[in-house]
């Protein structure tokens, strides 16, 4: 039968959230999100500190044709999140374990996954495509598990400054 997207997009968070708390030591706090309207999927904030980051977790469990790590996302055109502390993150699992991960900011999620018009022209899809062992576009964006919460630690927004993460 195999498994649904909508249960294959649970998966991706349940995994996200465990491993942002697991892999930063606890310093990482996930918020489930009840009413996904907007495809946020997760909010996750530093312990202690009011600000937050947005994330839609996708996963993965098989790699296509080519070898790579396929997912899309559909919007609306003036919808389609655009603020960098908006994070897509995709998960490649295999094995029952994730293997690699994509932590990728909106605006270069945008920039770098192929548009294609959906459901009649009325919304955009974006195509996620990747590697998880061959350098692409999204290979700057490629974390081990191990690197998850670190590296959702080192992502900085253009409105602070370089010292201050989101």
């Amino acid at each position: 039968m195999g498994l649904s997207d909508t249960q294959a997009g649970r998966i991706g968070e349940y995994l996200l959230a465990v491993y942002a708390m697991l892999t930063s030591d606890g310093a990482l706090v996930p918020f489930q999100v009840d009413a996904d309207d907007d495809h946020r999927d997760l909010v996750v904030a530093v312990k202690g500190k009011s600000t937050f980051a947005s994330l839609q977790a996708k996963a993965c469990f098989q790699l296509g044709e080519s070898g790579f790590v396929q997912s899309n996302a559909t919007y609306f055109e003036s919808t389609i999140p655009r603020d960098p502390s908006w994070i897509y993150v995709i998960v490649l699992v295999l094995d029952l374990a994730p293997v690699v991960w994509w932590l990728v900011p909106a605006p270069d999620f945008n920039r770098l996954a192929s548009h294609a018009p959906a459901r009649g022209g009325r919304e955009v899809e974006l195509h996620f495509r990747a590697h998880p062992d061959r350098d692409d576009a999204f290979t700057p964006f490629r974390t081990e598990t191990k690197d998850v919460g670190p590296r959702l630690l080192e992502i900085r927004t253009p409105n602070h400054s370089q010292e201050r993460a989101w």
